[in-house]
């Protein structure tokens, strides 16, 4: 047998000794001493499990402070473990934060946020949505908006705007429209709910076209929306209107400059610099001029000289008084004095002659460079009746047409943005409205999931009314103003829902001006009408078109007149529009800047000024698989073209002169050659005249001699008969 191990019994554990510790080690809350009163609020009042409450109570005992007042205090030579101590610091802790059922602070600082909130929202609501409104109309009209003011009443349900007015960004002295007072009445309820809801919205004191006495330009122009919209437009528009009007729209800027090149003397002689001749000749004929007239400047004077030497020798004899002289004697010495101032005469004559001979060489020579100048200038005004032709019509027509064109692209360009985004925001109105179609389908799979998932109890059916307002719906909006009256009816976020499109309609009758406007949005699923139909029709009213604002192009015209318009629009969802209207104006005045060259700018302003009506009309689709399709057809520029060639064939003499005025201008006139010309004849004159009074002197002279011959002859018969008559006296006395 194997032998038995003796087994020990387990020794008996000591139990642990509890470590006391001191009142030292107790939370501060447990050390002070309190009154029945002060116990009772400070601690037992915040304790709430009625454990704690027994366990805090019990080491609370009764004592008296140092003044010998009641209280209840824990021993000083208390002792507790620490499981103990633990406990009573936790207790401590929630007692702190158990202040009572209402904390007063935190209460009060809520108070005070929501009040101050409150009174944020009364004395900034108004500020806020005045800025709200003006920043959007800005963005959208790209000029200042002015506001009077806004007011919000949300107990009342009430949100008034008064005295808007929207300025032009083609106009800044201008007001697109204005208001007296918008007064919108809401649904308080449907606004707690995140919804904008309005039975009636009332405008009243509308006008259009407006003066301003300030102007509405931005101070910092935001970006056009044109070009916003070229940087993202995804439909193909932009990019086949450039295909269409060519990379750049302001292509045709030149077009009228072109037309009237013909008719302008600076671009003419621009044109014929390089092949006149006339300033060539012209140096040539002044160089060798200048040679002559410093040759013969000095010979006048001395000529002259020589004259006036040989009046004051020949002075006495040509002033002699023949009938003083008496005798044949006397008579014969003055003519011997005579015949020395003849010689003298003569002498100073054949020295003249010889100058004379060689300065009608020279003078050939300038009337031979007078004529080669004439002759050169004679050739240029030939050339430069052959580069002027008569106005071809046809090119005329067209180049008008191709700018007509080119300000229509502009205008479609600048326009599509704001058409585009009442296409986007319809369509989005489109893609997000309840379809009731696919809610039906959605109920019929939810019904089925729960019959699946679980069987239902008895109960009763609950019936939901349905909630007809979509997040913003207007019922409807009048506007009235100077003769002007607008309805909308059922502006809503989700037409679906209200089972409605938009309508919106508004006309115009004032001083034998009717104008009449409809709009209709469609964005219901079930709806074959098209997503946006516009029409317009008008007459009477006054049209100002200034196509240079739309193309940079010198001589775009500007019409402005009363005019007939009538338009249809229709757009869809995928960005695609059709266009249709035509326009009649009658009586119009058609204006433009001045065209550079004066003569140009007359014959442009008189044939446009000429024209006194005109029609035109509009066709213009766009779908973004087929492009851009405009076609435009007026009158315009056959009544342009034909006006322009009459005025211009009246115009083509005084072109002739000014394009020759030019010439000269820009190229140097022959003033130099004239101006020796000019001096050389009257060097010529000169020595003619000096040649005369030699003459003169000459001729004087040789009468004063047969004066006194005839004097001689005289006296000597006389003397004779006088000695005849003697001797025969002497013979009778004898």
């Amino acid at each position: 047998m194997a032998e038995k191990k003796e087994v020990k019994a387990p020794e008996e554990k000591k139990p642990k000794t509890v470590k006391k510790l001191t009142a030292k080690k107790l939370p501060p809350l447990f050390k002070k001493a309190y009154t029945k009163k002060q116990f009772d609020k400070k601690i037992v009042r915040k304790l709430y499990v009625p454990s704690d409450k027994t366990f805090v109570t019990e080491l609370f005992k009764d004592s008296k402070d140092k003044k010998g007042r009641e209280v209840l205090k824990i021993p000083s030579d208390a002792e507790f473990t620490k499981k103990d101590i633990t406990r009573l610091k936790t207790i401590a802790k929630d007692i702190a934060k158990n202040k009572g059922r209402i904390n007063y602070v935190s209460f009060i600082a809520v108070a005070v946020v929501i009040a101050a909130i409150g009174l944020a929202v009364t004395i900034f609501k108004n500020p806020v949505a005045k800025w709200g409104i003006r920043s959007a109309m800005q963005g959208i009209f790209g000029a200042k908006c002015d506001i009077e003011s806004v007011n919000i009443e949300f107990w009342n349900s009430r949100f008034t705007i008064n005295k808007l007015a929207q300025a032009s960004s083609d106009d800044p002295m201008k007001n697109i429209f204005q208001f007296d007072k918008l007064d919108l009445k809401f649904n308080l309820t449907q606004l707690l709910r995140g919804r904008l809801v309005s039975e009636n919205v009332e405008i009243t004191g509308i006008d259009t076209n407006t003066e301003r006495t300030i102007s509405g330009e931005l101070p910092v122009k935001p970006e056009p929306a044109q070009k916003q919209e070229e940087k993202t437009d995804s439909t193909g528009f932009y990019a086949s209107l450039k295909e269409k009007a060519g990379t750049d729209t302001d292509a045709a800027k030149n077009a009228f400059a072109e037309l009237f090149a013909m008719y302008d003397p600076s671009k003419i002689s621009e044109n014929l610099k390089e092949n006149l001749q006339s300033q060539k000749v012209a140096k040539e004929v002044e160089e060798e001029l200048k040679t002559l007239v410093e040759a013969w400047k000095n010979k006048p004077a001395e000529i002259q000289k020589s004259v006036d030497d040989l009046k004051s020798k020949t002075s006495k004899m040509a002033s002699l008084n023949v009938s003083n002289v008496k005798t044949a004697a006397e008579a014969a010495a003055l003519i011997k004095e005579i015949d020395s101032a003849v010689k003298e005469t003569n002498t100073a004559k054949n020295t003249l002659s010889s100058s004379l001979t060689s300065f009608e060489g020279d003078q050939k020579k300038v009337e031979e460079l007078r004529k080669k100048l004439n002759d050169a200038i004679a050739s240029d005004r030939a050339l430069l009746n052959d580069s002027l032709s008569v106005l071809d019509i046809n090119k005329s027509r067209a180049l008008i047409t191709d700018t007509i064109n080119q300000a229509g692209y502009a205008l479609l360009g600048q326009y599509y943005p704001y058409l585009k985004k009442l296409i986007s925001y319809a369509g989005s109105m489109k893609s997000s409205s309840s379809d009731p179609e696919e809610a039906k389908k959605a109920n019929e799979k939810a019904k089925e999931t729960a019959k699946k998932e679980s069987r239902r109890f008895a109960g009763r059916d609950v019936y939901w009314k349905a909630d007809p307002y979509p997040k913003f719906l207007l019922e409807k909006v009048h506007g009235s103003g100077k003769g002007l009256e607008i309805n909308a009816t059922n502006i809503s976020s989700d037409m679906n829902r209200r089972g409605q499109p938009w309508v919106i309609k508004g006309i115009y009758n004032q001083e034998k001006r009717v104008h009449n406007a409809n709009l209709v949005v469609d964005s219901r699923t079930d709806s074959t009408a098209s997503l946006i139909t516009g029409e317009y029709s008008g007459n009477n009213f006054p049209l100002v078109m200034d196509l240079a604002k739309k193309v940079s192009s010198a001589g775009m015209p500007k019409f402005d007149g009363l005019s007939t318009i009538g338009a249809k629009l229709t757009a869809n969802e995928d960005f695609s529009f059709a266009l249709n209207g035509n326009l009649a104006m009658s009586p119009v005045t058609v204006s433009s800047a001045p065209l550079d060259g004066e003569t140009a700018n007359r014959i442009y302003s008189n044939a446009l000024s000429s024209i006194n009506n005109l029609t035109a009309g509009a066709k213009v689709g766009f779908s973004p698989s087929k492009g851009i399709d405009m076609n435009i057809s007026t009158d315009f520029d056959r009544l342009l073209a034909n006006a322009i060639k009459s005025v211009a064939d009246k115009e083509m003499a005084n072109v002739k002169e000014e394009a020759m005025k030019k010439v000269q201008d820009q190229l140097g006139s022959s003033d130099g050659a004239q101006k020796y010309l000019s001096q050389f004849s009257d060097i010529s004159s000169k020595i003619n005249a000096s040649n005369k009074s030699m003459d003169s002197i000459s001729s004087e002279l040789q009468a004063k001699k047969k004066e006194l011959e005839k004097k001689a002859a005289s006296a000597a018969t006389g003397a004779a008969k006088d000695k005849a008559s003697s001797a025969l006296k002497g013979l009778i006395k004898k």
